[in-house]
């Protein structure tokens, strides 16, 4: 079974890898042109850090806590499910 720190760890090493597979000049350009267009929309660490500090915290809180509350209201949507697959 994944634990949600294995898989923060994940997506965060995936952009690092496409970030070094975009600068390697020895790979072909279509590799390092797909490896840019798959990094145009990827997530940066501090929003995969930060989601994942929100699931914490509705994890964490009571339902009722007035601090879960709050981050809820003004969470903002990162990912969404309704993607063409």
């Amino acid at each position: 079974m994944t634990m949600p720190c294995e898989r923060t760890r994940s997506i965060v090493q995936t952009g690092e890898f496409l970030r070094e597979l975009s600068r390697d000049q020895t790979l072909p350009e279509s590799v390092r042109q797909q490896a840019k267009r798959l990094l145009r929309h990827f997530p940066e660490p501090w929003v995969i850090f930060g989601i994942g500090s929100f699931e914490e915290l509705l994890q964490t809180k009571d339902p009722s806590d007035p601090t879960r509350e709050f981050a809820i209201v003004v969470h903002t949507p990162q990912l969404s499910s309704s993607i063409d697959r």
